[in-house]
């Protein structure tokens, strides 16, 4: 199959039923906006974790052009179920509002103009944000002939505030772990401390230089289990990776339900703050000044000993272990058997 076609040679292109139209009618416009917005948003899922939110956006997106590129006709005809086109959007219009109010829950009120670009991830979704916007003006214009472009307009017009809200929340996240870093010196045993190819087993596949393996993870939980058995200890233990998705949990046989979930709370909040949990648990009690920290990342950092951050030998952060069970000192110190 020929990857040019030559039909666009004299300024033209063909919508999906085949009608003639100039490359600068709004529907076009509108399409190349859609397309460049889908493109921004696979750059923000290759610098984000967990994916899942921007592959369904970029799906809805393949949606709106799909709808977008069909024969213009105003009104759009009816629709199936007795459905109206413009409520063909609402359940993702709902879904994105939900997303907003839950990152405006977490966030400190934004008080002031902001300036982009504090950091990698929210100036990508500060750009994606603006062409957000763009391809709602595009889509605007294209809707007053369009029936089926009015359809996603109140869709893109919610999308460009939660891209602007996930970037407020980006530039939070960091601020507080660049917060975190500057209030904490050096922790003696462990700050600075590398983590390298456990010899516990032969096995075990050198460490790469950004990814912790499965062989590794289930090598330094199995490590902790041994341990945790001499102190007859029921505890469950998880590695997660740089982004703090899990790799591996391991949960002893009388380990309480909460020790698996705090156990990943753990090794997420080592992940995301670079630091052990223990550490952090000083600066989050009342008066000190992270009080309330547990709200950031949607209530999964968990400010208790039992997390321990992993690095390889050049220094990136890989992954994380975290341990539950015990005391926090106990915990914590089942965690730092990995280093």
């Amino acid at each position: 199959m020929s990857i040019y076609t030559k039909t666009g040679d004299k300024g033209k292109t063909l919508l999906q039923n085949g009608a003639p139209v100039p490359k600068h009618h709004p529907v076009v416009q509108a399409m190349a906006a859609l397309d460049e917005l889908n493109a921004h948003l696979g750059i923000v899922k290759s610098q984000s974790s967990p994916t899942q939110d921007m592959e369904k956006i970029q799906k809805n997106i393949m949606k709106v052009l799909s709808l977008v590129s069909t024969a213009e006709k105003s009104p759009a005809p009816a629709i199936t179920n007795n459905a109206n086109w413009d409520d063909i959007f609402n359940e993702e219009t709902k879904d994105l509002e939900a997303e907003i109010d839950a990152i405006n829950s977490i966030l400190p009120p934004i008080t002031s103009f902001v300036t982009y670009g504090a950091n990698p991830l929210s100036a990508t979704l500060d750009l994606a944000r603006a062409v957000a916007r763009r391809a709602e003006t595009n889509l605007s214009q294209a809707a007053e002939t369009s029936g089926y472009a009015k359809a996603a307009l109140a869709y893109l017009n919610r999308l460009a505030d939660f891209l602007y809200m996930k970037a407020r929340y980006a530039d939070f996240e960091q601020t507080v772990i660049q917060a975190v870093k500057d209030a904490l010196p050096p922790t003696p045993g462990h700050a600075g401390r590398l983590y390298s190819a456990p010899a516990v087993s032969h096995t075990c596949e050198p460490v790469g230089t950004n990814k912790l393996t499965l062989t590794q993870a289930k090598t330094l939980l199995e490590k902790i289990e041994h341990k945790a058995k001499e102190m007859n200890l029921p505890i469950a233990a998880a590695c997660v990776n740089a982004a703090g998705s899990p790799i591996a949990v391991h949960a002893m046989d009388s380990a309480l339900l909460v020790s698996y979930e705090a156990a990943l709370a753990k090794a997420y909040t080592s992940a995301a703050l670079k630091m052990p949990t223990a550490d952090l648990s000083k600066l989050v009690q009342p008066g000190q000044q992270f009080y309330g920290l547990e709200a950031v990342g949607g209530g999964k950092i968990l400010p208790i000993g039992g997390g321990i951050p992993l690095y390889n030998g050049e220094g990136r952060l890989i992954g994380a272990i975290g341990v539950s069970g015990g005391t926090a000192q106990q915990d914590h110190e089942l965690a730092s058997l990995v280093l």
